[in-house]
């Protein structure tokens, strides 16, 4: 049994749904399944359908650079995307959906990011996100995880609306600040999630 498969009794999304949201949704978001050997792998998301669901929400602010069109390629090889694999791969966050608030905005530095968010910008990503929450079926019960306090602070003002969905605020996972093990366990104690970090760091090296 998938560690998703604890909440979800049947697939969530089948191939022709799958295929719609790669196709619609795919050159910024992705989902929160790695492959142990090479992270950058995204062919496992389209061969791991089964666990994909919307009871959890990753939600960042906006790509630093370009997905160069590789559908899913979102929070996959990343200089810092391994803590979300870490926290994810081997937990009930296995299979949550993830994606940015702005989309088609790269920008490293959140400042400049800013002076990037004219209000037309930001009634489009509004109005993007919603539809987007309606494609992947999100669901009352569904929890929000956002990443970064910029990421949270956009979010209660624009793009929360009317939502009453459970939000869990967490840091950035490129904050240079905190450990992988730190970052990863905060995320873990927040969820109630009972893991031990070296148990999951195990795995990838047994997989190299």
């Amino acid at each position: 049994m998938t560690f998703s498969s604890l909440t979800q009794f049947a697939y969530m999304y089948n191939s022709s749904d799958l295929t719609k949201l790669s196709r619609r949704l795919g050159s910024y978001a992705s989902w929160a399944i790695w492959s142990y050997e090479n992270e950058k792998d995204v062919a496992i998301i389209n061969r791991s359908k089964a666990e994909l669901h919307s009871d959890f929400v990753f939600i960042g602010l906006n790509i630093s650079a370009s997905l160069n069109n590789i559908p899913w390629s979102n929070f996959h090889g990343g200089r810092h995307d391994r803590k979300l694999k870490y926290a994810c791969n081997d937990t009930i966050l296995r299979g949550s959906y993830m994606t940015d608030l702005f989309k088609g905005v790269p920008e490293v530095n959140s400042n400049k990011l800013r002076h990037l968010l004219t209000q037309k910008v930001i009634d489009e990503n509004v109005d993007l996100f919603n539809r987007e929450m309606e494609l992947i079926k999100l669901k009352p019960e569904s929890q929000f995880i956002i990443l970064g306090s910029l990421s949270a602070e956009y979010y209660h003002r624009y793009f929360r609306q009317e939502r009453r969905n459970t939000v869990i605020c967490h840091h950035h996972h490129s904050w240079y600040g905190i450990s992988d093990r730190e970052w990863v366990n905060l995320l873990w104690n927040k969820l109630g999630i009972n893991r031990k970090f070296a148990d999951i760091t195990d795995k990838y090296k047994k997989a190299v």
